[in-house]
């Protein structure tokens, strides 16, 4: 088959490469005892050997299942490329996933050794240790010590790997030259909105693929720091620290989710990956503060949104310098107001990739007004995973752009978006029936999402098939739609809708806690909210959301409108199960929990 691109066909092919541009640039970063501590590329390289030669000892062959449970640090990267060099198969796992769901995963790909993070994770691992078949030892990152002889620590492994390495004469290098495109690098278990997980297998050349597909499409410039977040198990992650690398990225790994933005004032990063809600928030926290200060400050900041709003629709999403009389007013709103937000990214941003959910307009533009240029794009992790970018020449906010080099696209008469490419996996490990469901005869990788290319070429997502909703007069509703209508609102942080086959839509809310605390703080007299069930039993809190609802809802269709709802009595979270590892809702989990207040609704 002919592609568009020269690949680079294999992951020791990708790293060769990048040491091109120089083994002692910094690559990793991560702080440990308040300070940021750093792995040039050569330490990384020279890591992978003393990995892989310390996990033959353990009996570790080529095509063995290694999984990763961790939260990100470079030991999480270092263990995945090891995996590459040696023939291993990388397994992730969720460093947020309970012991049954690491049950599942490590008896399911037939794990033999597991790369634990921490006490916290190898406590899940000792808990199931009697119902898991294949697995031999746990590794343990920090290096906390175990009675148990199947629990080793990281430094043990790696002296172990120095001496295997000296006793066996052959270089990583060797062993990595055997390594063939299509052998299996990676199973990577998607989180599943609903059922069991099934696991993607991705090859070398999967993944090389998409590295190189990304970088050719989207331009980032080389050289330049990035921040990194959102779970490496998660595979928009884990891509993006690959084709970074690949540029001669500085990757620093993010202490935890809640200190982000102060590790974006540290760090001052050029670039990272995001997700919609961490943008939502950060808008929403935005307009709150707004809404406390004076009178001035906020005419000043609705002008500045206002002007924001037009250059960016005339000029900066065509990547173009504004001109004239709206030049001189940009400038004037980015000193007194745009300014600043750039300054919660660090100051030096140039680009966010946003991706797994859609990104509201609004909040796009708002963000790219203050120089934080956002691309969104798509992907799934079958595909490994990025399908479609915006160009950041023509930003089309409320797509996801166009598809990346060598991948095909295809619409089919129902809206279901079909994708195929060398990146496409070959199929779900041990799981014929799903292969056959999700890979028709021709090839074609069937998304499951719903969507269209408008005249521009550029892909529009509307809605999971699954999640349409057909009401009881016949009316077809993407509810993703309804839902960021509904959490635009800066009182609103989650919002589940429900009304398939019947009369009307109703909506489960998940108030937005740190601005309703802000709110009731104004009112007169003042409301104090302490717990999360105080605004779930507050009178003025419902009609704040009501009035909101009504707000929020006029461009909608009134078949699309929303008649009733009621505020979950928790938020949803990964730990209660409404949230997938990767923050997705899941739908039918939270409909079914609450289909007795849902049934309540439908009697008003």
């Amino acid at each position: 088959m002919s592609y568009q691109l020269n690949y680079l066909k294999t992951m020791p092919d990708i790293f060769a490469d990048a040491l091109l541009g120089g083994t002692l640039r910094k690559l990793y970063n991560v702080k440990r005892d308040g300070e940021w501590k750093s792995f040039t590329y050569q330490d990384a390289y020279d890591t992978f050997s003393r990995i892989g030669f310390g996990l033959y000892t353990l009996g570790v062959k080529a095509k063995d299942k290694v999984g990763i449970l961790s939260e990100n640090r470079p030991e999480w990267s270092m263990t995945d490329w090891a995996c590459a060099y040696f023939g291993f198969v990388s397994v992730p796992i969720y460093q947020t996933s309970v012991p049954s769901q690491i049950e599942y995963i490590i008896n399911h790909s037939e794990c033999k050794v597991v790369i634990a993070s921490s006490k916290e994770q190898v406590k899940k691992i000792i808990s199931i240790k009697s119902k898991l078949t294949s697995l031999k030892y746990v590794v343990v990152l920090n290096n906390d010590k175990y009675d148990d002889n199947w629990i080793i620590s990281y430094d043990e492994l790696l002296k172990k790997g120095d001496i295997e390495k000296e006793k066996s004469k052959l270089s990583m290098e060797e062993i990595a030259e055997k390594i063939k495109p299509d052998d299996l690098w990676s199973i990577v278990y998607t989180s599943g909105t609903s059922g069991v997980p099934k696991g993607v297998m991705t090859s070398h050349f999967n993944i090389a693929a998409n590295v190189q597909q990304t970088q050719s499409y989207i331009g980032f410039e080389k050289d330049k720091r990035w921040l990194s977040f959102l779970p490496l198990s998660h595979s928009f992650e884990r891509v993006t620290s690959l084709f970074s690398l690949w540029i001669g990225a500085e990757i620093y790994f993010a202490e935890s989710i809640t200190k982000v933005a102060e590790n974006m004032r540290e760090v001052k990063p050029q670039y990272m990956t995001t997700v919609p809600r961490l943008l939502d928030k950060i808008y929403s926290i935005v307009l709150e503060r707004v809404t406390t200060g004076s009178p001035v400050k906020q005419k000043i900041f609705h002008w500045a949104q206002q002007v924001g709003q037009e250059t960016v629709q005339k000029y900066l999403m065509f990547n173009k310098q504004p001109k004239g009389l709206l030049a001189t007013k940009y400038s004037l709103a980015k000193k007194l107001v745009f300014n600043k937000i750039a300054d919660i990214f660090g100051g030096e941003f140039i680009r966010c990739v946003s991706g797994g959910a859609p990104l509201s307009g609004e909040v796009g533009e708002f963000f790219t007004a203050a120089s934080i240029c956002i691309i969104e794009g798509y992907g799934l992790t079958e595909m490994s995973p990025v399908t479609h970018a915006n160009d950041s020449n023509h930003i089309k906010f409320g797509t996801v752009g166009k598809a990346l080099p060598d991948i095909q696209t295809k619409i089919l008469e129902d809206g279901e978006i079909l994708l195929n490419g060398p990146n496409r996996m070959e199929k779900y490990y041990n799981n014929p029936e799903e292969t056959a469901e999700a890979i028709d005869k021709d090839g074609w990788f069937h998304t499951g999402d719903i969507g269209y290319i408008d005249e521009d070429g550029y892909l529009k997502i509307t809605d999971r098939k699954k999640n349409l909703i057909v009401t009881a007069g016949g009316k077809n509703i993407a509810p993703a739609a309804v839902e960021r209508a509904i959490t635009s609102s800066k009182y609103v942080e989650q919002a589940v809708v429900i009304g398939d086959r019947r009369k009307f839509l109703v909506v489960i809310l998940v108030p937005f806690l740190e601005n309703i605390e802000k709110w009731g703080k104004r009112q007169d007299p003042p409301l104090e909210f302490n717990t999360y069930e105080d605004i779930v039993r507050s009178k003025a809190v419902e009609k704040l959301l009501k009035d909101e609802l009504a707000a929020n809802q006029q461009e909608l269709a009134r078949y699309e409108q929303i008649k009733y709802f009621f505020i979950a009595p928790q938020p949803f979270t990964i730990e209660t199960g409404e949230l997938t590892a990767s923050m997705k809702v899941k739908r039918n989990e939270i409909i079914e929990r609450y289909s007795v207040e849902i049934e309540e609704l439908y009697k008003n």
